[in-house]
C-alpha cells in the first residue's frame, strides 16, 4: 500500500480521535465518541500482519497522549498491548463473523477505555464516568463499516 495513503489514513484517525464536538451540542453526544485510532491500528494489524509491528501503534498511542495532555506513555502501553494481543490471535479472529468481531471489538475497546480511565484518575485526579462504556459501543457498532471502508481505501492488490 502506498505510505502517503496509511500516513493520510492515520492523520484522519488522530484528528477524529482528538477532536471534540462544539459545547452548543448536546453534551450526551461526545460520550459516544469512537477510539477511530484504535480501529485503525486494529485493521492494520488483522491486514498487515506482523509488519505493523508494536513499536507503531506505541508511536501512535504516544501522539495521542502528546494531543490530549495525558500522562505520557499511556495510550501507548495500551495500544501496543492491544497490537501485540491482536498480532497474536490474527488468525483467530480472522475466522469470526463481523458479528463476533464487534463483540471483540466492543471487549478490546472497552478494556482499554478502563484501562485509561483508571490511570487518569490515579494520576491525574480525574473523576470517573461511563466514558468507556459508550465509547466501546460506538466503536464496536462502528467496526463493521470502519473494516469495509478500510478495505475499500487499499489497493487491489492489498497491504502486500
Amino acid at each position: 500500500m502506498n505510505p502517503l495513503v496509511l500516513l493520510f489514513l492515520a492523520l484522519v484517525a488522530v484528528v477524529l480521535s482528538v477532536a471534540r464536538l462544539p459545547s452548543d451540542w448536546f453534551a450526551w453526544i461526545g460520550y459516544w465518541q469512537p477510539q477511530w485510532l484504535l480501529l485503525l491500528l486494529i485493521y492494520w494489524a488483522l491486514g498487515v500482519g506482523s509488519r505493523l509491528g508494536v513499536l507503531w501503534a506505541w508511536c501512535a498511542g504516544g501522539i495521542i497522549d502528546v494531543l490530549l495532555g495525558e500522562p505520557l506513555g499511556l495510550n501507548g502501553v495500551i495500544f501496543a498491548t492491544i497490537t501485540y494481543l491482536l498480532l497474536r490471535f490474527r488468525e483467530r479472529f480472522l475466522m469470526y463473523s463481523a458479528i463476533q468481531q464487534g463483540l471483540i471489538v466492543f471487549v478490546v475497546v472497552m478494556l482499554a477505555q478502563l484501562l485509561r480511565s483508571f490511570s487518569l484518575s490515579f494520576f491525574a485526579n480525574q473523576d470517573w464516568n461511563w466514558l468507556p462504556l459508550t465509547s466501546a459501543v460506538s466503536s464496536a457498532l462502528l467496526w463493521p463499516y470502519g473494516h469495509k471502508l478500510f478495505k475499500a481505501l487499499e489497493p487491489r492488490r492489498g497491504f502486500r
